[in-house]
């Protein structure tokens, strides 16, 4: 089993604020590639309904730190991005506050080569406040004609969230809010999915190729279940660095994070918390 990342979140002097980022846009799943000798990937996916826009900086410990993301809303993911081994720090502050204010969350992140991670961010902390859950992303090979799927749940109004496919096959069953299930192998084909929510209840079909991995984001939406296939594993053999480096120093060429189209929610949050665990059933 992969070792995950420490991750420690500390909250900061601010009463509003939270995390927004790219939009999340279904992405057709390609054969998985994982990273390679000398360098992590990563993701982060903003998940909880009620929060207003920040800007995202990242930085190797113990320097600079720069903008890489600017706001955007929930139901949101970033691309994988490529890392150097190494800690690294993020911290999050108000859409389009000055980089001296101090920040509403901040991160140390411990990045392994070889790994694939996405930090997922929840309402599901005490009292509706924010929680982070680091998990580490399977990119090995499922077995031969098969794909690999999980679920995770990012709706807090409609929950718990059960994920049924054909003949009874249940990729989530009563899943809290901010539940990340097991990946399950499956045979290549569309899966029609059902979802059901108490007595909400919608319908998705996911394509399942031979050879990817596939995580199913489930979000609300206007009081309805939304299911959003994203792909486990870069679209590019090598995605793009944050324009940062660790080890002896050095300067990465300049670059933000690609950002997809948004969309933003406003909320309050009193205060941050974080948890981290292994993507498991529960």
């Amino acid at each position: 089993m992969r070792t995950l990342p420490q991750l420690l979140l500390r909250p900061g002097g601010l009463a509003a604020a939270a995390l927004l980022l790219v939009a999340l846009t279904p992405v057709t799943a390609e054969a998985a590639t994982a990273p390679g000798p000398g360098v992590g990937w990563i993701r982060v996916g903003h998940l909880s309904p009620k929060v207003p826009p920040v800007d995202i900086y990242f930085a190797p410990f113990g320097q600079a730190e720069k903008v890489v993301i600017r706001k955007a809303g929930y139901g949101a993911v970033t691309p994988y991005s490529s890392l150097d081994p190494g800690k690294y720090t993020l911290s999050m502050r108000p859409a389009d506050a000055a980089s001296s204010t101090p920040p509403a969350l901040s991160a140390t992140i411990d990045v392994a080569e070889r790994s694939a991670y996405s930090l997922l961010v929840f309402a599901n902390g005490p009292d509706g406040t924010l929680k982070g859950d680091l998990i580490t992303d399977d990119l090995t090979a499922p077995a031969a004609g098969k794909g690999r799927l999980r679920v995770v749940e990012g709706s807090a109004a409609i929950a718990p969230v059960s994920v049924q496919g054909p003949t009874g096959v249940a990729f989530a069953k009563d899943a809290a809010y901010g539940q990340t299930s097991s990946y399950m192998d499956v045979p290549e084909g569309r899966w029609p999915l059902q979802l059901s929510g108490g007595s909400v209840k919608s319908t998705a079909d996911v394509d399942v190729k031979a050879g990817t991995s596939t995580t199913l984001l489930i979000t609300e939406n206007a009081g309805a279940l939304k299911a959003n296939p994203i792909s486990d594993g870069a679209s590019l053999p090598q995605p793009p660095k944050l324009g940062v480096e660790t080890g002896g120093g050095g300067t990465a060429p300049s670059s933000e994070l690609p950002l997809w189209p948004a969309f933003a929610a406003a909320g309050l949050l009193a205060a941050l918390l974080v948890g981290r665990r292994a993507a498991r059933a529960r």
